[in-house]
């Protein structure tokens, strides 16, 4: 299982990275094809994401796993349903399946709305099929397994455990928070990941309004007491002091731990 990040912004795109998006590639020793999905898929992301599929065309893509439907993890959804309905495969003709989308309830017409899709219209769902998160019942694509798991934000917000093939072989497991702050469901998430792809949106000692994001803190504590083997600190607002979230999440977390950066493979 590889894990390519395309963006890894907080809040909103920066100068130097895209919104929340990040790839996962497994090869599926059932067939021997390789199996591409989108954890979230951001403003700006759609873009960059172009350079790490085959030929360039995003719809190479087997699925779409969005933590929840703020902006920025999930409005380069309609871009993907802009390639898929007029690209080249369209114009050649060639049929293809709707691409699966797991998201929180109400994302088709939320996403409908965002493209200004007529209201008495199929929307977006000859291009996606839609699925909604339901807490703790995992969903399979091709060789990944995604277990949502209810998190703390002011709308619908699921983290999402990912299991899949390691490139050793066995399994390996993803955990990734989308967006919460500290909360009882981060536990189970988190609990002896490979990996935690975590945000840690700022420093623990700014002002912020509790139940949003988490600081660097308080992602290094949900790491420590998980028993994750490594972590990638994400979601940063461009005006974060990087290296100083970065500290924190190693103050509370004694293992490897770096931050998101924009076109790094990670290997689990």
């Amino acid at each position: 299982m590889r894990l390519t990040v395309i963006g890894s912004s907080g809040s909103v795109p920066g100068p130097d990275s895209p919104a929340s998006c990040y790839l996962l590639e497994a090869d599926d020793p059932a067939d021997g094809r390789t199996w591409r999905v989108v954890l979230d898929l951001g403003s700006g992301a759609s873009g960059p994401l172009q350079r790490h599929l085959p030929g360039g065309d995003l719809t190479a893509l087997d699925a779409v796993l969005l933590s929840h439907l703020h902006a920025d993890h999930c409005l380069d959804t309609t871009a993907l349903y802009v390639a898929i309905k007029y690209g080249p495969a369209a114009h050649r003709g060639e049929p293809r399946d709707p691409v699966p989308l797991w998201a929180p309830t109400g994302a088709a017409e939320r996403l409908a709305r965002a493209y200004d899709l007529p209201e008495d219209g199929p929307g977006m769902t000859e291009q996606y099929a839609f699925g909604a998160w339901v807490d703790r019942q995992p969903v399979a694509v091709g060789p990944f397994t995604a277990e949502p798991v209810l998190v703390e934000h002011p709308v619908e917000a699921y983290g999402l455990r990912v299991t899949g093939p390691a490139e050793g072989g066995g399994t390996a497991v993803l955990a990734y928070t989308g967006d919460t702050d500290d909360c009882p469901g981060l536990d189970h998430l988190a609990a002896d990941a490979d990996l935690l792809l975590t945000e840690a949106s700022f420093t623990d000692d700014l002002p912020f309004e509790r139940g949003i994001h988490l600081s660097g803190a308080r992602a290094g504590d949900v790491a420590a007491r998980a028993r994750v083997r490594a972590v990638l600190a994400t979601h940063l607002t461009p005006w974060a002091d990087a290296d100083a979230v970065l500290a924190e999440v190693r103050s509370r977390f004694d293992g490897p731990a770096d931050l998101a950066r924009p076109g790094a493979v990670h290997h689990l």
